[in-house]
């Protein structure tokens, strides 16, 4: 039974640790993943408007979308073409002969009301020579669910806003239909066309004007590869117009609003790939990744498997070791890595020194090499031949030049800095050791000067508080270890070294060259 319980515990451990990695690994595609798309597209054109009579036109545009996650992308879209359409034939959207009689007036009047989109049979027809540029955002309904894989075609819906700017000539095929109209109603809607003799043959109605459109509308599209995709979109505009087909006189049979549609045939080349990704965005799905992995179970028994193996016996399987082959008796980092603290090449298992200084020459047993033994490592040593019993400088390992049985280094001096509070000219008690530390140097070393450098706000106030500060610590040391203030010079004028920490409230001393 505690046999199958800790099987049980331990598959589900597996699942639920392939499943993260698979999740995790998958969704790093989507950073890098092409998110960029241009293309262009070829459009039958129609109108509907008052002249709705189907006489297609033609279009030629360009595209480009930003995917902004799989389901919803932003797309500009710009289009060249001419809308056509005439009323020669009963209009398609109208009331067919169906009106309707009303009675009113005191004496029961009956009259007929054709309607708004009674039948027309003239002969107008027209064109406009169009251009349009529309944003659309697009909701593809593909990849709303990620609980099924990714099929080949998307399927979106699009709304959005857009101006289109038309150039309309209408005119009769008909003089007889020409010659009423414009006799109805005349020079404010129509230009007459005359021959050479001055007799009239047409009337003319134009329009040429701006005006915004709210475009709506259906697509699909087709994976062909990590490069291209090709769709069909049909997409209707809202002109809020009775402009398009240039027929606007008030006649009854007028529509008050007039409509255009293309039907789009597009190509897309997909762009914006990082690192050599080829995928994407609107085409991933990550949780194809996880099924591809869950569903072979001897996929997963081979993982667990591996997660169980510790080809080295270090303690670290071998799924995560990132060192399987470690020597045996080597001490290991969580990582499955010989564990070596100071990186000398030496395991700390039979490092005789493993806390040796980073860069250092070891030996086998990962001592520093120190040939002349002054205590000095080789890697520094600018005198590798000292004789034995010499005193020798820490730092460098050069012999020492002095007397008095003590060390004291007067050329290769180093000074600490003081640091005030903001405002403040006071020496902080955590800074009197230092003071002193600097008074025992300049004891020692009786020709050492000292430079106490000040930098402040570049103004006439931050200069006087760097000249305090450097007088209140030549005061303390003149007052308290009778250092003679002639040993001191002063400079409050510079600006702090790019990258100084407290550069404005600390003052730096130094030997003077």
């Amino acid at each position: 039974m505690k046999l199958i319980r800790t099987t049980l515990v331990l598959a589900a451990v597996m699942i639920g640790h392939l499943a993260q990695a698979q999740i995790t690994n998958y969704f790093e595609k989507f950073r890098p993943a092409k998110r960029w798309s241009v293309g262009l597209q070829v459009s039958p054109t129609h109108t509907m408007g008052d002249a709705d009579d189907f006489r297609p036109g033609f279009a030629f545009g360009l595209h480009t979308k930003y995917s902004v996650s799989q389901t919803f992308g932003i797309k500009i879209n710009g289009n060249i073409g001419t809308l056509r359409g005439s009323r020669q034939d009963q209009d398609i959207s109208g009331n067919g002969d169906k009106g309707r009689y009303t009675t009113s007036g005191a004496d029961n009047e009956t009259t007929f009301n054709a309607g708004n989109q009674a039948p027309s049979e003239d002969s107008y027809f027209f064109t406009n020579d169009f251009k349009d540029v529309n944003v659309t955002a697009n909701l593809t309904l593909g990849n709303i669910s990620f609980l099924r894989p990714l099929r080949k075609w998307q399927i979106y819906f699009l709304t959005g806003f857009g101006v289109l700017w038309s150039d309309v000539k209408g005119q009769y095929e008909d003089q007889a239909d020409a010659l009423k109209y414009y006799t109805q109603y005349g020079d404010d809607y129509f230009t007459p066309e005359t021959d050479n003799n001055g007799n009239f043959v047409n009337a003319i109605s134009k329009y040429k004007g701006q005006n915004f459109t709210v475009p709506f509308g259906v697509g699909t599209k087709r994976n062909l590869g990590e490069w291209l995709d090709i769709g069909i979109e049909y997409k209707n505009h809202y002109t809020r117009s009775d402009n398009l087909d240039g027929y606007s006189f008030p006649t009854f049979r007028n529509r008050f609003l007039d409509f255009y549609g293309l039907l789009s045939v597009q190509g897309s080349i997909k762009l914006g790939g990082k690192d050599g990704v080829t995928d994407h965005y609107d085409w991933l799905n990550p949780v194809e990744s996880i099924y591809s992995t869950l569903d072979s179970m001897k996929q997963l028994e081979e993982k667990v498997d591996l997660m169980l193996l510790d080809t080295d016996d270090d303690g670290v399987a071998d799924y995560w070791d990132k060192e399987p082959e470690t020597p045996e008796g080597n001490w290991v980092w969580g990582s499955g890595e010989t564990a070596d603290i100071d990186m000398d090449g030496v395991p700390d298992n039979i490092d005789a020194e493993p806390f040796s200084e980073r860069g250092a020459i070891v030996d086998k047993d990962g001592v520093m090499v120190d040939v002349d033994n002054d205590n000095v490592p080789d890697y520094r040593d600018e005198d590798t031949k000292t004789q034995t019993g010499v005193l020798v400088n820490p730092r460098t390992g050069t012999a020492v030049k002095g007397g008095g049985g003590a060390y004291c280094d007067c050329e290769d001096v180093i000074l600490p800095a003081v640091v005030f509070d903001n405002g403040s000219s006071r020496i902080k008690p955590e800074f009197y050791g230092a003071l002193y530390a600097v008074a025992e140097k300049m004891k020692a070393c009786p020709d050492l000067k000292v430079l106490a450098s000040g930098y402040a706000v570049r103004s006439k106030s931050g200069s006087q508080l760097a000249f305090k500060r450097t007088n209140a610590i030549i005061d303390y040391l003149n007052a308290n270890y009778n250092i003679p203030r002639d040993r001191f010079s002063i400079s409050t004028e510079g600006s702090a070294p790019e990258g100084v920490d407290y550069g404005t409230r600390r003052i730096d001393l130094s030997k003077v060259r």
